[in-house]
């Protein structure tokens, strides 16, 4: 994380647990998977920018070669008003709306 969001207290931990417990929660999480949720989270001063992407492992028939794209992808940008909790929250808000997605799509798949 850039040194600013040390600043305000918000730390990769963090950012990790609050990502973590949604996956968790919907029954999701897979350390093990190919697949994975990538949230990057940057802080410039007052400003913030999240984004998520959810890379699959696809495979190219015609050069027969295995490699992670991105099927889904979400980003915001905001202010934070020096507030770590609120990054948080929006990093949140935003796994509840991957999820969403996700299990709608992959309904049959995960029972």
């Amino acid at each position: 994380l850039p040194p600013d969001a040390s600043e305000i207290g918000l730390t990769e931990e963090s950012i990790v647990a609050a990502a973590e417990s949604r996956l968790r929660a919907a029954r999701l999480y897979d350390a093990r998977a190919m697949n994975y949720l990538y949230v990057n989270v940057n802080v410039v001063g007052r400003a913030f920018g999240i984004s998520l992407e959810f890379k699959k492992s696809v495979h190219d028939i015609s050069s027969d070669t295995s490699y992670p794209a991105t099927t889904w992808d979400i980003g915001v940008t905001g202010t934070h008003g020096g507030d770590a909790g609120y990054i948080l929250s929006s990093v949140s808000q935003n796994m509840d709306r991957f999820l969403v997605e996700f299990l709608r799509v992959n309904e049959a798949g995960c029972g």
